[in-house]
């Protein structure tokens, strides 16, 4: 009898440290649905800052891609609205409409050329139907239709104060003074003016999104020697293939300057110094292929790279790390990229 007790105590105490075990299992079995529930949201708030970074890369590619020359039939278009006397506010939703779906950056062009507002597209839609809004509630309370340039003007300089000194300035002289704030006038890239405001706007950036991009500087390998054997025109047209060259290897978010005689730079946002290599690599072999083949001659260039925030988190040291690390290559044999 007392064997068979014993034996029932024995099921006992088993089945009580397997109810503990199950217990203990269905513990971890949370704690670990815990964790990854946790570890899904840190990935979901990286990947948000990533669409959030990317989103603001592609607004600044838009607010300045209507700093570009301007078609002449977007021209007349948009002189055709703004001498618009006879269309009704509706009617001229219409062209609006039309218009936007038949050029890219149709609102852009359309605040830059009439209002002096440099804005994205996206931004400049959302002011289209603000001001829209605007003239047809002040149309009601006169009990008249508003002509749209005269509510585009009480709306962005005396309501909203988007422009505090509104001058009259002829469209194509303005437009001109803008493109040479910005443009190199030799190669049609960028231009060290703009080179600067961009790298202090992608460091601001990247510090906000945690994020890494690299600095790209190189210069041309012999140009001097180019220019006296060749002459200056040959030597321009080869700065014109750099540029041509650069647009064409490196991606679109990437910012291609001329920031000084024969000497660019590149900001590629999002980009490891390991990652940098691939473009840096395209780049030069594009260019040592299309100056072979179009002017009869390689052309290389040396260059430096430097990496935010690892090499530094300051504009300014960034670019002096990268000079340093040109002109090591150079002093290498040139030919040569240093990381």
């Amino acid at each position: 009898m007392r064997n068979f007790e014993d034996e029932l105590n024995t099921k006992d105490r088993e089945i009580e440290r397997l109810k503990k075990l199950l217990a203990l299992a269905e513990r971890v079995s949370r704690l670990g649905e815990e964790e990854l529930k946790e570890a899904e949201s840190i990935l979901g708030a990286q990947e948000t800052a990533a669409n959030l970074a990317r989103t603001e890369l592609l607004e600044m590619r838009d607010r300045f891609k209507g700093l570009g020359p301007t078609s002449s039939e977007r021209k007349t278009a948009i002189l055709e609205i703004v001498n618009d006397r006879q269309t009704s506010l509706s009617g001229l939703a219409s062209k609006f409409e039309e218009m936007g779906k038949k050029h890219d950056y149709f609102y852009s062009d359309f605040f830059r050329i009439v209002a002096n507002l440099d804005l994205p597209e996206s931004e400049a839609r959302t002011l289209w139907k603000e001001i829209y809004a605007h003239a047809e509630e002040v149309s009601r309370k006169l009990g008249r239709s508003m002509n749209f340039v005269v509510a585009l003007l009480d709306y962005i300089y005396l309501k909203n104060r988007l422009i505090e000194n509104p001058k009259i300035v002829d469209m194509y002289s303005f437009e001109e003074i803008i493109l040479n704030a910005v443009i190199d006038e030799g190669t049609g890239i960028y231009n060290r003016r703009y080179f600067n405001l961009v790298l202090n706007k992608e460091i601001n950036r990247s510090r906000r999104y945690k994020r890494n991009f690299c600095l790209f500087l190189f210069d041309l390998d012999n140009f001097k020697r180019i220019n006296d054997s060749k002459g200056h025109s040959f030597g321009d047209d080869i700065l014109k293939l750099v540029a041509g060259t650069l647009m064409y290897a490196f991606r679109t978010e990437d910012i291609s300057c001329r920031v000084g005689g024969e000497e660019f730079a590149v900001i590629l946002p999002e980009t490891t110094r390991e990652n940098s290599t691939v473009a840096i690599e395209r780049f030069r072999t594009y260019l040592r292929n299309s100056s072979k083949n179009d002017f009869g001659l390689e052309v290389t260039v040396s260059g430096g790279v430097s990496e935010y925030p690892l090499d530094s988190e300051e504009g300014g040291h960034l670019y002096s790390i990268a000079d340093a690390r040109l002109y090591e290559a150079k002093s290498a044999g040139k030919d040569k990229i240093t990381y």
